[in-house]
């Protein structure tokens, strides 16, 4: 073995592959820096899914924000599902807010091959009960404004702490509807940090329990249904890097 060789050649960082001109901006949260990323790949079958995982942070505002540029798609039929700018947010001492941006074309019901949809869901999880409506109130009436139609609904597998589901699709790559939200959720979330107290003992175990040890399993078995095979192990990496607190 030669030693030059080894020490120059053994394993180059990849490139992220991700096309620019598929991203969307950032939300407008004053400070934001670039302070991390992470490229997240496994193949399984005939399914390979990849994550390119942005981490920001602003330091005035103690606030981070993780983004998510997704593929998984199965090589023979083309089945896709696509995360195009999901993202978590998170100040210190208040709870995480998520917002899944996914494009595909299956059907999720039936896991057939449909047009391109667009789907767009916010969670809330580990907001108080009685304060929670101080975010939500005001993602919906900027919805209701905008005449965007939306549902909200609880999701009987997760825990009680998870709360609602808020979500909105449309048929199509909806790239705007996207960017609107992400600034809408944005806003609501600040809202809310300004209006309640922050718990510097804040427990985020719990989320992270949840996504990691618990929803990778689930999706796995989802992604079957809908003829896409995403290792247990992927999904796990990707929602310890979207739910990390630090």
């Amino acid at each position: 073995m030669e030693t030059e060789n080894f020490t120059t050649r053994y394993l180059n960082p990849s490139t992220s592959g991700l096309d620019f001109n598929y991203t969307i901006p950032l939300p407008e949260i004053p400070g934001l820096k670039k302070s991390g990323e992470f490229i997240v790949q496994g193949e399984l079958e005939q399914t390979v899914s990849t994550n390119i995982i942005t981490k920001y942070v602003s330091e005035n505002l103690g606030v981070r924000c993780v983004e998510v540029y997704k593929n998984t798609e199965e090589k023979v039929e083309g089945r896709f599902i696509r995360l195009v700018g999901t993202i978590s947010l998170l100040k210190r001492g208040f709870p995480f807010l998520f917002l899944d941006a996914a494009v595909s074309n299956i059907n999720f019901l039936s896991g057939q091959i449909e047009e391109i949809t667009t789907r767009i869901a916010i969670h809330f999880p580990q907001a108080e009960s009685d304060k929670r409506n101080l975010f939500f109130d005001t993602l919906n009436q900027q919805a209701g404004e905008a005449g965007l139609t939306y549902t909200t609904r609880v999701i009987d597998v997760m825990p009680d702490f998870w709360g609602p589901l808020w979500s909105t699709q449309s048929q199509g790559i909806a790239f705007d509807s996207i960017k609107t939200l992400r600034g809408w959720a944005w806003k609501s979330y600040k809202d809310y940090c300004s209006q309640t107290d922050s718990n510097s003992e804040f427990d985020y175990k719990p989320v992270q329990h949840q996504m990691i040890q618990k929803t990778s399993q689930a999706e796995h078995h989802f992604f079957k249904k809908m003829g896409l095979a995403v290792a247990v192990e992927a999904q796990a990496a990707f929602f310890s890097v979207l739910s990390a607190d630090v």
